[in-house]
Formats: C-alpha cells, structure tokens, sequence
C-alpha cells in the first residue's frame, strides 16, 4: 500500500501542535513498509485509529495496553527504569547458568554480524536486561545494563512481547508506541528451560537502514542454540556431579579400586589404592596398569584368563615395600570388545583379618565396670583408678592375687575406653610353652620353619591391632623375650618371625601380675626397663581377705545372676552362713567365694541357704588353721603352696602329667611349668 506523504506530514504535524520534532519521519521515505507504521502510529496518537491491514493485531494490543497506562509516546517522555546494583548482582548469579551458556552464543552470533549499529542483549523472565554486547564504538543503546524492557517502562517492545507471547518477536520502526525507539529495529526470542519454562530472551537490534528478513530468524535460532547449551551444561553438570558422588563412594572403600579401558588405560582410582601405591592421582589416571607393580604382574595375570577370575593372592609394591593383597577382577561390557573395561580390586589381607576379629568373639571384652561388685572404699578406689587408665590409655600393671579379678579389671577398662569397639587380646604367658612363645606373640611368615601354616600367621600383637593386648602372668616371660617385648614397646612395630617387613602395631597394653614385680627386678627375673615401659600407672586390686565388707553384695549378686541358669530359686542366705563366709579368708578370693556359691546352690533345696550347705573345708576351724599356716613366716607365698601342691598330685597320678592337668583344671604347659621351679 502506498502513502501519500503530504497526508503523513500533516497528520504528524498537526498532532503535534508544530512543535519542532526531534524526529525526521521522512528518513524512510523510500521503505513504504516503514513508512506505513508511522502513518498508522501518527493516526493513533492523534485519532485512536489504526488503518487496517497495517500493524499486527498484537503491536495494537499493545499499544492499547500503553495508552490505558498513560505511557507518553514521544520522543523524550521515556524515564529508563533502572534497578539497584546489589538487585542486578543478585539476579545475575541467580541466572548464572543460563548466563554462561548465552554469553557464550550471543558473542559467537555478534561476530558473524556485518551490521555496524548492531546490539544484543540477555534478558531475565523479568524483561530486565543482565548482559549487553556491541561492537566496539557503535553501540547506539548506551548503558541499558540493569535496565527493564517490561511494557510498563518502555512501552511496545521486541523482549517483552516475546516473554509475553512465548514466541519470536519483531518489533520495528513505528510499530514501538513510544517514539524514542522508532529510528531501530528490534527482533527477540523467548528461551525457555524443562517442562516449556520461560526463563528469559535474546534480543537483537539495528538500525532500521540495517535492518534484514533474516534476523528475525537468526534470532529464533540463537535461543535454540542457547537451549541446547543450557541442556548440555546441565547434563554437564549432572555427570560431573554423578562421577564426584561416585568417586566419593569409591573413595570409602577400603579396598583398592582401579578401572581401566580396553586398552588397559587407567581412568580411575580410589584414595585406598593410591595410599597402597603411594602414587599420586596424576601418576595413576591415563598411565598403563602396569604402573601398578605386583607380584605376580597383571600383566601376566590377565594373560590367563582363568588364573585372573580367581581370588588370587598377590603382593603390592608400595614406598616402603611389598604387602600382600587379595585381588578380584571384575569385567564389564564383556559382550561388546568396544566398550569392555575391567575393575580391579585389591583387598589388602589384613583389611579381612581385621573384619574376621570384630566378627570374631574369641578376641572381645565382656565385662565393664558395673560387673565390679563391691562397696568398700578399696575396691572403689581401684575402679576409680582404673576409669582414668581407660581415658587415657595409659600402660598399666595390674597387681594381684590369683581369682581378685584382674582380668575383669582389665576388660572393664578395655570397655570403658576408646578402642572398646576393637578387640581384646588376653595371653597368659605362663601358658604358653617357651618354643613357642615368640610365634604366637609375634607370628610368622610362610615357610618360616617345618610345619609353619600356609600363608604365616599373626601374632597376639597384630590381632590385638586397635584395640588391647592383656598380658596376663607377665612375671612369667622368660628374660629373652622380656627384651622382644621392650623393643616392640619402644617402636610399635613387630616383625615376623622369618619375615623382613615391619609390621606398625597399634594396641593398648596391659600387663597382670600375682607377683611384686619389684622383687622380680631385684631378684634379677625381671627386666627393670621394661618394669618401668609398663608401669605407667600401677592398681593394686585388693585381695577378698581385706574387703570382706563386700561379701554379702558378692554373694547375693552371684545368687541374682545364677539362679535362672541353675534352674533354682534360692533367694539367699540366713546370716548364719552368712557370718560363716565373712569369717573365712579366701585365699582363691572372689573365684573361690564364687565357686562355693554355685557349690553351695546346686546342692541345696531350700530358697535361704543355711551354713549346713558350706563346704566343710570352708567352715572347718582346722581348714582354717590351714589357710591361716599358707600365710605364715614358714610358707613365703601362694605361689609355693600351689607348687608344692601340684607335684604332690603329679605324685598321685604316677608323674601321668596329662591326668594331673586334667584333675587340676590347669594347662599342661602350666604344671610343667611348676615342677621346673
């Protein structure tokens, strides 16, 4: 359709009272497109008519809109609406990813543009502006940073129209109700995240003598390709944050983990097997498995196939030297040669011995404090000594008679202390023959001597690694091993025996002991450094003979606990039988009151048990003349008496040792033992 200038002229002028305009409508003469938009803006302005056929139905609905807000439409009447900079700071990093990915693509697309006046910029959902770009010296739309295009503000404009419409949008020359905008072209488009989401626009602008069919399209293009960089940074994202969470579980493992390609290429590992390599990260991903020295060589395992799918032991080459490991090998894509990789899966051995022990319950601890029965000031004395030695784990001796409950101190401090989850190790090293000995408190390696186990194995110290090693009877250590047991104390490493590696131990030490080690020392059977390497805190643990007071709480708490298990119902004791036991000495201590206790409740058929159901021996007076001579000047110690009484039933028996031990109740290693004294 052509228009008749002069008709355009008049329009405007008279519309405008002949003000002198700051626009020259005349600029587009020759474009009757253009000049057809400022007809039609001229009328409505000046008439609320629009010629039909001229402007799109959804420029004049917003026009409408800009009218009906009291918008001035000309030029200079527009007040940019401008947002603080801690709100574009905060509306910028809320936007950040998809800023990251438009940044990139509006600077590509900005490059291939030959139009000089050309600008673009980013908009949030909010029809503010977060980045703008133009060519150096020519951008016409200075500072628009921050600003907002919303309709409110700007009146008819590309950015809004195409959040609003959720399409590609031009608005161009006259077609912007306010007339500060009609020398430029603006073309936009909606771009849009998950689920149709809108969250922002790109938007082009030019010059109207610039101005080209292909922009409209051009920018359409743009907010796909932003979309799909959105997309693919978000995918990004999620892989990245998937291979971080799975790295972080390969990292709790406690084994080691390597993945290699179908080339043998490592492309991941775990921190345990760089701590079992001693390599760094850098030296293991992208190097060939065989920067993983084993004997024998994966390498070498791989080339057979069956030997490989086998638990298979092998040693490990670390900084300090080789460690035995188990190592499984798991293929996946077996089917596909493309695509195969292979797992590798190093289980260091002691990892599954030390799994072994907490399942284990040869090696625990089962009696804490509580289990401690008593009321005296003695026996609560030795408890409250005993909890500090459990706070700080210090080495202590543990001084007493035989059946006074050393070894329930001992547990109960296990228990009440940090490593009462690890295990409890008791050696009672009287028991144990002197050949002997050192294998079991250090281990030994295969091979070691004739009959060794296959494979070695460990020593009290290594199965008592993390927790506690009880040294019971530890007078009884002949004076060779006296000195091992000094220079493991000094360096916490053992060595096995036929083996060359150190072995770092990590366990609380304890000693016992029915003997005055100090006497030991002056006597010359016991080391005086390695009395002092124990005797960090020394407990004496009163014998039953000074506690008496707490006989009647022993016996009852014994009658509570045992009654169900020996199917009685005996409630206790008249205070006959009572006075009876509180009378005699107890030279087994609280194990032989205990046992009288049991004796006395299997053979008894009443609820109060009276002194008829004591043992004769216990309340015999020549019984206790008897106990009374055990401590007299003529007997030095408990210790002789058992001697002496050992080898008189060793005599009955006609020297048959192994009849001996067994009517005792004692090792055999223990009466030999006693006959060598």
């Amino acid at each position: 359709m052509l228009y008749n200038i002069r008709d355009v002229v008049v329009t405007f002028a008279s519309d405008t009272g002949g003000e002198k305009l700051s626009y020259n409508p005349f600029y587009n003469i020759e474009n009757s497109e253009l000049l057809g938009y400022e007809y039609a803006w001229v009328n409505y302005i000046k008439n609320n008519v629009i010629p039909e056929g001229i402007i799109p139905k959804e420029i004049l609905e917003s026009w409408s809109r800009c009218r009906a807000l009291g918008l001035g439409a000309l030029a200079g009447s527009i007040d940019p609406h401008m947002i603080s900079d801690e709100e574009l700071a905060g509306r910028t990093e809320e936007n950040s990813d998809f800023l990251n990915a438009a940044r990139h693509v509006t600077q590509e697309m900005l490059s291939m543009l030959s139009e000089e006046s050309v600008q673009m910029w980013i908009a949030d959902k909010d029809r503010v502006i977060l980045l703008d770009f133009g060519k150096q010296d020519t951008k016409v739309d200075k500072d628009v940073k921050g600003t907002s295009n919303a309709e409110e503000h700007i009146g008819t404009n590309s950015i809004d129209l195409c959040i609003s419409l959720g399409k590609p949008v031009s608005v161009v020359g006259a077609q912007h109700y306010c007339q500060e905008y009609h020398k430029r072209a603006y073309y936009a488009a909606p771009i849009r995240r998950r689920k149709n989401e809108i969250i922002g626009a790109i938007g082009l602008g030019v010059l109207c003598e610039e101005m080209n069919n292909y922009m409209l399209a051009m920018i359409a293009v743009a907010a796909r390709t932003i979309e799909n960089e959105i997309t693919l940074l978000k995918n990004n994202a999620i892989i990245f944050q998937h291979n971080k969470e799975k790295q972080s579980i390969l990292d709790s493992v406690t084994d080691g983990v390597i993945h290699v390609d179908k080339e043998q290429i490592i492309t991941q590992a775990n921190l345990q097997m760089m701590e079992m390599t001693g390599l760094e990260k850098e030296e293991l991903i992208g190097q060939h498995i065989s920067v993983v020295e084993t004997l024998p060589t994966i390498n070498s395992i791989e080339k057979n196939i069956e030997y490989a799918e086998k638990d298979l032991r092998v040693k490990v080459k670390s900084k300090t030297g080789y460690f035995s490991c188990f190592l499984n090998r798991n293929i996946i894509n077996e089917d596909n040669p493309e695509s195969k990789s292979i797992i590798w899966i190093f289980t260091e051995i002691n990892e599954i011995q030390e799994l072994a022990d907490k399942i284990s319950l040869a090696n625990r601890a089962f009696f804490t404090f509580e289990n401690i029965i008593g009321d005296t000031r003695d026996i609560k004395q030795t408890i409250a000594l005993a909890k500090k030695v459990a706070a700080y784990e210090a080495r202590v001796i543990l001084e007493g008679e035989s059946g006074t409950g050393k070894e329930i101190l001992a547990q109960s401090i296990h228990n009440d202390g940090q490593r009462k989850n690890g295990p409890f190790v008791a050696v009672d090293c009287g028991a144990i023959p002197r050949e002997l000995l050192e294998s079991e408190m250090f281990g030994y390696e295969e091979g070691a001597y004739t009959g060794a186990r296959k494979g070695g194995a460990r020593g009290k110290f290594e199965l008592a690694n993390k927790g506690t090693l009880f040294l019971d009877e530890v007078s009884n250590l002949p004076l060779e091993m006296q000195a091992k047991l000094l220079r493991t104390l000094q360096e916490n490493k053992i060595v096995r025996i036929g083996g060359d590696r150190p072995i770092p131990i990590d366990a609380h030490i304890m000693a016992a002991t029915n003997k005055d080690l100090k006497e030991e020392v002056a006597n010359g059977t016991f080391r005086e450094d390695l009395f002092y390497r124990l005797d960090i805190v020394h407990i004496k643990v009163p014998a039953l003979r000074e506690r008496k007071a707490d006989i009647p709480l022993i016996v009852n708490n014994y009658i509570k606990i045992n009654s169900a298990r020996l199917h009685k119902k005996v409630k206790g004791l008249d205070e006959e039988a009572m006075r009876t036991l509180m009378a005699f000495n107890w030279p087994g201590n609280v194990r032989q009151l205990n046992n009288v206790i049991e004796r006395m409740m299997i053979l008894t058929d009443k609820e109060i048990m009276t002194k008829d159901a004591i043992p004769p021996e216990i309340k015999s007076p020549s019984s206790e003349t008897f106990y009374e001579a055990i401590r007299s000047d003529d007997i030095d110690s408990l210790d002789m008496v058992n001697r002496k009484y050992i080898k008189r039933v060793v005599e009955q028996f006609g020297g048959n040792i192994k009849k001996a031990s067994e009517r005792l109740g004692i090792s055999r290693a223990t009466v030999y033992r006693y006959l060598e004294k």
